[in-house]
């Protein structure tokens, strides 16, 4: 056998153990994509999906003036916290994404004293109308104790699946973001090899790139699968890293940190108190927004122990970057001074890279229109992996039958 025969017997084996592991790791983390993908696609209008559920928790009728006569922050988280058992926490808050909008608090409640893990905290969501600073209502979202995997409410329940499955959300990394982790790992592993199995090396583009009219349905399905897989590999390439980043944080830093340094603000600690009481979460917002008074804000981050902080995030941030527009400012909460932020016009290569992950992950970093991508591609799992499992089944119906 000559060189050029050789060559090819070595890139044929070497595509046969490529589409093993295609195979492989399809079986093993494919199904687990058809649900991780279709929650996703769920998922990425799920602020409008909770309010048209729950209009009477979270719209409002929002005078002329709109969020210019929202009450101050702290006469709404007082309000909230008023509702709420002795021994709460809040935690986290929701800034209202129009103003017809009820904005919605996190609050930590205490379990009753005969609570078989009496460590353990119940999550609440309570709404309070921005306009009136009167509770509108509010929901048990997750149990205590591993009764927590599974929330109660219809979005809660769609975002445990979506990141841990509804495995136990316990340890640090929790477990149940750590499987969905190693299974996004996989799962870029399998993209990878789609396309390189897919790759034209005769040149033939076209009929790598389309779908042939009139074929059979072994090969309608396989076109559909490569096209499908080809066409939304990109995006999907984006989802599966992003999902890794989202899950697990920390490690996914580190790797970061390998070529570029990065600060990762859950990571940042308050300065010792020295006999200063906490500042207030209004406090915060007004040390914030007199440093950095553009753009909408969108989360809000509470201390949850003595030596956590404040992170005020916004959205729709002019100027700060052509795709990125979001800055989220990190603030001591016994000083008020800002210790850290996160923002695209500031950031290292490493911290850029970070910064896109969750934009991306929910298709924000292009507006609706990234929206609608993502949405789309989480409907192309199921297509993927049916399309897949047919091509599998009928070359073994084709072996057995001789």
């Amino acid at each position: 056998m000559g060189p050029v025969g050789i060559a090819s017997a070595g890139t044929a084996q070497r595509r046969k153990r490529w589409l093993k592991v295609h195979l492989y790791l399809g079986f093993s983390a494919g199904a687990l994509l058809v649900l991780i993908g279709l929650t996703g696609s769920l998922l990425v209008f799920h602020l409008e999906v909770d309010e048209w559920l729950n209009p009477q928790l979270l719209l409002v009728t929002a005078p002329q003036e709109g969020s210019a006569a929202y009450r101050p922050v702290d006469e709404l988280t007082a309000a909230a916290m008023k509702s709420m058992p002795p021994g709460s926490r809040l935690t986290f808050g929701q800034y209202p994404r129009h103003d017809g909008v009820a904005y919605r608090w996190n609050v930590l409640v205490p379990p009753s004293p005969e609570a078989n893990r009496p460590m353990d905290f119940e999550m609440h969501h309570v709404f309070v109308d921005p306009y009136r600073a009167e509770v509108l209502g509010s929901r048990l979202v997750r149990p205590a104790g591993l009764g927590g995997a599974v929330p109660r409410t219809f979005i809660g329940f769609v975002f445990a699946l979506h990141y841990a499955l509804l495995l136990p959300r316990m340890g640090d990394p929790p477990f149940g973001d750590t499987v969905v982790a190693v299974i996004g790992l996989l799962l870029t592993v399998s993209l990878l090899t789609g396309v390189y199995l897919w790759w034209p090396k005769s040149g033939a583009w076209i009929a790598a790139l389309t779908i042939k009219r009139g074929a059979h349905v072994r090969r309608l399905n396989f076109d559909l699968h490569k096209t499908a897989g080809v066409y939304f590999s990109i995006v999907l390439f984006a989802l599966f890293v992003s999902g890794v980043y989202l899950n697990l944080r920390a490690p996914f830093h580190a790797v970061v940190r390998w070529f570029s340094p990065t600060v990762d603000r859950y990571e940042l600690r308050s300065h010792t108190p020295g006999g200063r009481p906490p500042i207030t979460l209004g406090q915060a917002i007004d040390v914030v927004m007199s440093r950095y008074p553009e753009g909408r804000m969108e989360w809000l981050y509470l201390p949850k122990n003595p030596t956590g902080t404040y992170a005020i995030c916004q959205r729709d941030v002019p100027d700060i970057s052509l795709v990125l527009s979001r800055r989220c400012v990190v603030v001591d909460q016994y000083s008020g001074e800002i210790l850290h932020v996160q923002s695209p016009d500031r950031a290292t290569v490493g911290e850029h890279f970070i910064q896109w992950q969750w934009p991306m992950h929910s298709g924000q970093i292009f507006g609706l229109t990234g929206r609608w991508i993502v949405f789309a591609s989480g409907l192309i799992c199921p297509l993927l992996f049916g399309t897949g499992w047919y091509l599998w089944w009928r070359k073994g119906r084709q072996r057995r039958d001789g």
